[in-house]
């Protein structure tokens, strides 16, 4: 099904001087969040305590989110960052080695390695759950190697059975990084319990929004109360603060709201772009098996598709859809990442990097705004020719 789009001509494109479509950015995060009120009769029982420390609030979403992820621990800190940077300090050992990271993922997560002692060693990914790929895994293990972490894309966990056969066989911890995959499954069994710990976010543009945030779950004991130690009695900025976690118990408690609303946006995105020859919705793995919250959408670009990536983004851009690249490039290219790291090829990594464009999604973007974009989008289509012209004449690549 095609949309009809607001543009008549091309003209009235914004980036070549026409109205804008949107008035105000349409965002790629999730932005979810509860009414004033709600959130203020939330906060006046820890007013009245006098103390936004760590307290009833804290441990009430800690519990909470052990029920939800069905593990026997919940362990809250104050990002998902340091989550990651304490479970890697515990788990990989004082001696430093190599960590097994995802080339495609992101552009942080070498430098959080390196934060924990480690070095990043890169491996290539899968082409559908563009996770770690476990026989290249496999391939990269050596005496160096302190451990496996492995990161849960949105449309797809890593193929938690194999890595965690490779760790097991090598006698190495597996850490996931789940941040983008929170209340997804495998295996029909909710993200949470696998590997040696699992760490999400409760940033503002994450599903589960806190402000700002993160936790770690797991089974191991001993893990956890390494994890209390290091928040509470080593890092006097490492702990959760009542006000966020208060947040967090009301985004926990309107998830399936939230869960719902972001499928029927992923399902206009599936219709708007059904027909469009050249541009496709990157569809979720195994759907018809596991569940996903449909927290973002991302475009994906064929052969058919008359013009760059780039070109199509700086578009968009201009008219409001706040469109952006997806992991490009891979970490072993880009600049952001620690230098002096020289990796293999990484083959799947490099072309899924050309392959997407984030879409437009959360809450501050409605089903209306969504059809409007379809119908950019298949106005762009039909008006390539043209429109490159135009580009070409005024020097834009």
């Amino acid at each position: 099904m095609k949309y009809s789009c607001d543009k008549k001509n091309i003209d009235e494109l914004a980036v070549f001087g026409g109205r804008s479509l949107f008035d105000e950015v349409r965002p790629i995060g999730q932005l979810a969040v509860p009414s004033f009120s709600q959130y203020w009769t939330s906060l006046e029982p820890i007013i009245a305590r006098g103390s936004f420390e760590g307290g009833e609030s804290v441990e009430r979403l800690e519990r909470a989110l052990a029920r939800f992820h069905d593990v026997d621990h919940c362990i809250t800190v104050t990002n998902a960052c340091l989550g990651l940077i304490f479970v890697m300090q515990l788990l990989f050992g004082e001696k430093r080695g190599s960590v097994i990271v995802p080339a495609f993922t992101y552009v942080g997560i070498p430098h959080l390695v390196r934060w924990a002692g480690h070095e990043p060693h890169y491996c290539d990914v899968e082409p559908l759950r563009h996770g770690l790929d476990p026989s290249s895994v496999a391939k990269a293990i050596d005496r160096s190697t302190m451990g496996i972490l492995a990161v849960c894309s949105v449309t797809g966990t890593s193929a938690i059975d194999e890595l965690s056969a490779v760790a097991r066989d090598s006698g190495i911890p597996l850490v996931l990084d789940s941040v983008s995959a929170l209340g997804a499954t495998y295996g029909g069994r909710r993200l949470g319990g696998f590997g040696q710990a699992e760490v999400f976010s409760l940033h503002a543009t994450k599903l589960l929004a806190g402000f700002e945030g993160g936790y770690v779950t797991t089974n191991n004991s001993q893990l956890a109360a390494g994890l209390r130690h290091l928040r509470d009695d080593v890092s006097a900025t490492a702990s959760l603060n009542e006000a966020h976690a208060a947040m967090a118990l009301l985004a926990l408690q309107a998830l399936p709201q939230t869960i719902e609303r972001n499928r029927e946006r992923y399902e206009t995105y599936r219709r708007s772009l059904a027909n469009i020859p050249g541009m496709r919705l990157l569809e979720y793995v195994d759907e018809a098996r596991e569940s996903y919250t449909y927290q973002m959408a991302f475009a994906e670009f064929g052969s058919e598709w008359p013009l760059s990536r780039s070109q199509t983004i700086a578009i968009m851009r201009a008219e409001g859809a706040g469109v952006m690249a997806y992991y490009d490039p891979p970490l072993h290219r880009s600049i952001y990442a620690p230098h002096g790291i020289t990796p293999g090829p990484m083959p799947i990594a490099e072309y899924l990097a050309q392959r997407f464009m984030y879409l437009p999604v959360g809450e501050r973007t409605s089903v209306e705004d969504i059809e409007r974009i379809g119908g950019l989008i298949c106005f762009l289509h039909d008006r390539a020719t043209v429109i490159l012209d135009r580009l070409k004449r005024l020097g834009i690549p």
